[in-house]
């Protein structure tokens, strides 16, 4: 059977000192060590743990009220569910009591804050006793006034039950589908030399190839650009672009670039004589 014990108080200086002793409480704990507090609600949680400020926030949740109700909660569980915990290691075990000790508060006590800590020390004949120790604020969220009926504190105690052995049965089918997939999972084995398989080789991507001789005047048009400032560049690089003269007859291709370049230093009526004469002589061959 599970056991909720829940007390109250009016001293808000007291309940500072319940803070501290729920954190340094020294079963289980060496060389200075505290556990952790969490909070109930969004302002308590905002504190992350924050001892001195939690226990400010009590304090100062307690003025102004003529009668302020401090309630103190003591969670357990049974012998045969803390025997289920012990399957589990301690870091788990109080992740599992801490979602269980938002969903009932927030399940069956909507609106209050507090904090608590998780304590699992053992005692007498019990190896493992996972219990929480919860402080509420004499404020609910909206800072009224706290009043838990005893209608409402046996709402807590039966869903704080509940979600105890929802969260342990959640958490143990996850432990043996984790299991079960690593039963089925064969270990790996180092193969051998010769079973290694070779890694697979990509083949080479097909690249066209460039063989000219002056294949720079194929790919010049950036050079071209560049060039602009220097007329006989420009020149030059389109007489090697036009049909690859240079690598169908490289021979013919100099001569004409040769006989290009001595034109353009001749005066203008002897070069136009010149190359009239060249185009009649090119027209009889062609002819012939």
């Amino acid at each position: 059977m599970f056991f909720v014990e829940v007390r109250y108080h009016r001293d808000p200086d007291r309940a500072g000192g319940q803070v501290r002793y729920i954190a340094h409480r020294e079963e289980g704990l060496t060389d200075g060590q505290r556990r952790q507090l969490y909070g109930i609600g969004e302002r308590y949680r905002s504190f992350r743990g924050d001892e001195r400020s939690i226990r400010k926030a009590l304090r100062d949740d307690g003025r102004g009220l003529r009668n302020p109700v401090y309630f103190r909660f003591i969670m357990t569980v049974d012998n045969p569910t803390a025997m289920r915990f012990k399957r589990f290691d301690g870091h788990l075990s109080e992740r599992i009591l801490r979602d269980v000790v938002e969903r009932t508060f927030r399940g069956a006590a909507r609106g209050v804050q507090g904090v608590f800590a998780v304590h699992q020390h053992g005692g007498q004949d019990r190896p493992a006793h996972p219990h929480v120790h919860a402080l509420l604020s004499p404020r609910f969220e909206n800072r009224m006034a706290v009043h838990i009926s005893p209608v409402r504190l046996q709402r807590i105690k039966a869903r704080w039950e509940r979600e105890v052995l929802y969260g342990l049965e959640r958490q143990e089918r996850r432990f043996i589908r984790t299991r079960a997939i690593l039963a089925r999972t064969p270990p790996s084995r180092p193969r051998d030399r010769e079973e290694r398989s070779p890694l697979p080789v990509h083949p080479a991507r097909p690249r066209p190839c460039r063989d000219g001789q002056l294949e720079l005047f194929a790919t010049a048009r950036r050079s071209l650009r560049l060039s602009q400032a220097n007329g006989w560049t420009p020149q030059w690089l389109l007489f090697g672009r036009r049909c690859r003269r240079w690598e169908q007859d490289p021979e013919r291709a100099a001569r004409r670039a040769v006989f290009r370049l001595a034109s353009r230093a001749m005066p203008k009526a002897v070069r136009d004589a010149l190359w009239l004469l060249r185009g009649l002589q090119e027209r009889s061959v062609r002819q012939r």
